[in-house]
């Protein structure tokens, strides 16, 4: 048999997926199931519809980081804004995937259940039928996992529900989080027997292998054993079934770390050779290619699980600013701004580093040039991948140097442009320097699931909480830094020292990539960060690169966060249908 190329399978899963209930009793094409799966084609395109489920968040539209407190996207018709001024329930979810991921588990199971019925697959490439049964068992798990960091406990479905099911077989209650947890990490340990450790066939990049079931179980275990899950002795006490079972434990078990940094640990042993770097003419690592590049190259060192076909055109189109053409409308938090290190690794709220808030610059640096903001200066590499500020340069290649006027009557200002980002900021990680706006040039790129630094971190973080005096901690968060062009963490950190970097590490290796969002739930701090006043530059103001009234700290937004919302509610269609299923609390 062929193999199954995903760029085919991406291509094929422009198939129609309705908008019936998921736990309708069968879709119309499974009058023909056994037909369907006699033919291989046939069963391609079954394996490509079970893989269109895969979110993409290269969709902005689609994308979690303006529900969080790194950015702010500017359309009206981003659920976001819903989410950020707390309009919104159960009738009307913004970036409500419910029922579409219960779609996808259900297509996953008809695969299971019938892939071995097709002899000619197995006749043309033998085995091929027990390695796309453990891709579509591993995929369903997926599935799984991203309606359970959405909703909380949800209802694990039988592996089949017959055309004769009875009402009783598709109305259930929801299970607990501990028994949705065990549930996708046996679901991932079977699929893991059946699949190669690595795929190695480029045609064959994006299909599940057993190191990304490996990595989908380092992040579940991770969120499992975190402090909204493990010991919240105050926030689900009584979120319970009919029949009065809880549905989240409070008791607190160490040994939820311990398998988290198991997990983590595993697939850092399959990448011995660590993580991507690229170095300069000198044999220096260069820390701004490494980083950028992550994104920008295809199945690099980094990658654990990507996705070939992405909408990363749409995302470039909406991050580069008017005068480059674009839509001028991913914008950054003033937040995220101060989030990131200055060269020397330290804070900006730290005793020597050397950050000054106010003044232009007068001289040209390695990533600076004279007249930036001082703000902007000797800040660490990341920070110049991923963020354009007034009178920085577009990230193009081609592009002339001209520097990029986000103050209110500039070019790409709100009163230059119809469109303009609220915050003063762009945002530039994921885009390419290749990809060519004006011409509507573009180069092809991945979005990436898993990738190698998130494990470092995974592991560092677990690791931090059940062993807090292991020399691993320090190691693996030192290599992200060390990638990163920083200087190593400071030795002698207490626990919660370390705690603490390791999350401000997360907060800027994998920003913008919808960790954020749920990281500060499953660390139950999202109180104290996603409402409030939001900040960025005073964009209302500014005639000139030299006006100060532009960079002056403005709220653009004050967004309303409460303790409901650290779960998205069950749509109330599914609680009028299901009469043993409870919605979460606070709605």
């Amino acid at each position: 048999m062929k193999r199954i190329s995903i760029f085919l399978l991406l291509v094929i899963s422009a198939l129609s997926i309705s908008c019936d209930d998921f736990l309708d009793k069968q879709p119309d094409d499974m009058l023909t199931i056994d037909a369907v799966f006699t033919t291989r084609l046939e069963v391609e395109k079954y394996l490509a519809n079970v893989y269109s489920y895969l979110p993409d968040p290269a969709d902005p539209y689609a994308n979690f980081t303006p529900v969080s407190d790194e950015g702010d996207f500017v359309w009206t018709t981003i659920g976001a804004n819903s989410i950020n001024t707390g309009n919104w329930g159960p009738t009307s979810i913004p970036y409500d995937r419910y029922a579409f991921y219960y779609k996808g588990i259900r297509a996953a199971s008809v695969y299971i259940n019938s892939v071995e019925k097709c002899a000619e697959c197995e006749g043309v490439t033998p085995g091929i039928n027990l390695r796309t049964k453990a891709e579509a068992r591993a995929l369903r798990a997926y599935y799984y996992f991203l309606l359970l960091r959405q909703y909380g406990p949800i209802v694990l479905l039988p592996n089949i529900i017959p055309v004769d099911a009875s009402i009783s077989e598709t109305t259930k209650p929801r299970n607990s989080y501990d028994e949705c947890v065990k549930y996708i990490v046996d679901e991932l340990d079977l699929a893991a027997k059946d699949l190669p450790n690595v795929t190695q066939n480029v045609i064959d990049y994006g299909r599940v292998d057993k190191r990304t079931t490996l990595a989908m179980k380092s992040r579940l275990l991770l969120y499992a054993a975190s402090p909204l899950f493990n010991g919240n002795n105050q926030d689900y006490v009584d979120f319970k079934n009919p029949d009065g079972k809880p549905l989240i434990t409070n008791t607190y078990d160490v040994n939820k770390w311990k398998l988290a940094a198991d997990a983590a640990k595993a697939v850092i042993d399959l990448m011995p050779n660590g993580l991507y770097k690229k170095f300069d003419a000198t044999g220096a690592l260069d820390p701004f290619a490494s980083y950028r590049d992550v994104f920008i190259d295809r199945w690099n060192a980094d990658v654990i699980w990507g996705r070939p076909s992405s909408g990363t055109n749409n995302w470039t189109v909406h991050a580069a600013p008017r005068q480059m053409k674009g839509w001028n409308g991913l914008g950054v938090t003033q937040q995220m701004i101060d989030a990131y290190h200055m060269a020397n690794g330290k804070r900006i709220d730290e005793a020597g580093s050397g950050y000054v808030e106010t003044g232009l610059s007068t001289a040209d640096t390695k990533y600076t040039k004279a007249l930036d903001w001082n703000m902007y200066l000797n800040r660490e590499p990341r920070f110049y991948v991923s963020i354009l500020y007034n009178h920085d340069t577009w990230v193009f290649t081609g592009a002339s140097g001209t520097p990029i006027q986000l103050y209110a009557t500039g070019a790409s200002g709100k009163n230059g442009s119809h469109d303009h980002t609220e915050t003063g900021y762009l945002l530039t990680k994921f885009v390419s320097p290749n990809s060519d706006v004006p011409n509507n040039r573009y180069t092809t790129q991945s979005w990436i699931y898993f990738r190698l630094a998130e494990m470092y971190l995974n592991y560092a973080e677990a690791l931090n909480e059940y062993s807090p005096n292991n020399t691993d901690i320090a190691k693996y968060v030192n290599l992200v830094r060390e990638r990163a062009g920083i200087p190593a963490l400071p030795t002698g950190l207490t626990q919660a020292d370390m705690r603490e970097r390791i999350r401000h590490e997360r907060r800027i290796e994998l920003a913008f990539e919808e960790h954020r969002l749920f990281d500060v739930r499953r660390w139950k701090t999202a109180d104290n960060t996603q409402g409030g006043p939001m900040y960025g530059m005073n964009v209302s103001k500014g005639t000139s690169f030299t006006d100060t009234e532009f960079y002056q700290r403005a709220i653009f937004e004050t967004r309303v966060f409460e303790k409901k919302h650290y779960f998205w509610p069950i749509p109330q269609s599914e609680i009028d249908r299901n009469k043993q299923m409870v919605q979460n609390l606070g709605w």
